[in-house]
């Protein structure tokens, strides 16, 4: 069991961040002609964690919502001064590379170049004695999806040539090496996600966008994984 989950507990009610893209903004379905995505962040996998915890001990834990959509670990690694170590949480959840995983046309080094940001990250959290967990994401779309039209077929069919290709299963390897090497605990959402598609599940159909964003209702796999990391 995490120190974080020892606190609530105990009955204290830490500060906890969720430090992140699109998905732990809480984005969904695209609106507007595929121009924004629609965001309900009380839906997204913190909330639901929060909620669980309340249910469980009681106990309203403080959630910081630090996930900006579009993020890359670049983006993070550049604003986690303001956004999270400037609040100064007990707690972060860290999940990047939904996007990272696109700079994959650039070869080892956009790898290793997330391999680095993903190791400076937990670093500057290490640094001020935040509590770290890593998460991976979902996957991405691994079939063509209908109602993709003009840039955005482009872009999808992009998605689906990562997640065919094995580009994604590459990025997650990395954190979870991150996550040893840094002696942190890790939140595997992603072997869950593969999990599903051996058992026959259609993970594509669980992307509300298509491409990359889970629906709502499969956000319980993160809160899930990260409640069985923080409890267990």
């Amino acid at each position: 069991m995490l120190n974080v989950g020892k606190r609530i507990k105990n009955g204290e009610a830490p500060v906890m961040c969720f430090f992140g893209d699109s998905v732990t903004h809480g984005e969904f379905e695209f609106q507007n002609g595929y121009k924004e995505s629609a965001a309900r962040p009380e839906q997204a996998y913190h909330s639901l964690l929060k909620k669980q915890i309340k249910k469980e001990f009681g106990v309203d834990v403080i959630v910081i919502n630090a996930g900006i959509g579009g993020n890359f670990s670049d983006d993070g690694l550049a604003r986690i001064q303001a956004d999270v170590l400037d609040k100064k949480p007990d707690f972060c959840c860290v999940m990047f590379g939904t996007n990272d995983v696109t700079n994959s046309r650039k070869g080892q080094e956009a790898l290793d170049k997330y391999e680095q940001n993903m190791k400076e990250i937990i670093g500057k959290l290490q640094a001020e004695n935040i509590e770290v967990v890593l998460m991976t994401p979902g996957m991405l779309c691994s079939r063509g999806v209908k109602g993709f039209k003009g840039g955005w077929w482009f872009v999808h069919k992009y998605y689906e040539s990562l997640q065919r290709g094995g580009k994604m299963d590459q990025y997650v390897d990395v954190m979870r090496k991150v996550a040893k090497e840094k002696n942190v605990p890790i939140a595997d959402a992603y072997a869950e996600w593969k999990a599903l598609e051996k058992k026959g599940v259609d993970t594509t159909a669980m992307l509300v966008n298509g491409m990359n964003h889970p629906a709502a209702e499969h956000h319980h796999i993160f809160a899930d994984k990260l409640y069985e990391v923080i409890f267990g």
